[in-house]
């Protein structure tokens, strides 16, 4: 048995492996970043909701106020309270997509983010490599 033989080849595979730990290192931090940006994604879907939910309910109480020509005092209230609920969704959503921006312009490589025209929040997305081009 040549332990020679069996001596390089550990040297080679240890070395190949130090040569592979800086771009392992590379992929884990984009696949925590596409994570990531899936989940501010999925959380900013459902922030829009919750205002398109608040503006409906907003409309309605406006339309009850128009409807009856009475200003009742809760019903005042009401209208002023659904507005400040709907505007404090408005700004969560808004500063989910502030942080949706931060993740995608925090990778260092190109990214490809393809948007659903109708909802406007990434559907699809990949990460391209140096070796692909960007």
């Amino acid at each position: 048995m040549d332990l020679g033989k069996i001596v390089f080849a550990i040297i080679g595979f240890s070395s190949s492996f130090l040569f592979c730990v800086p771009n392992i290192k590379k992929w884990q931090k984009k696949q925590v970043a596409a994570e990531k940006l899936k989940i501010v994604s999925e959380a900013l879907e459902a922030a829009e909701e919750r205002a398109v939910r608040f503006q409906q309910r907003h409309d309605r109480i406006l339309s009850q106020i128009c409807a009856s020509y009475l200003t009742n005092t809760e019903v005042v209230e009401a209208l002023a309270g659904a507005r400040a609920t709907m505007n404090q969704a408005l700004d969560f959503a808004v500063e989910l997509r502030k942080i949706q921006f931060r993740i995608i312009a925090s990778f260092p490589d190109a990214i490809d983010v393809l948007l659903d025209t109708s909802k406007q929040t990434p559907t699809n997305i990949r990460i391209l490599g140096p070796s692909r081009g960007a």
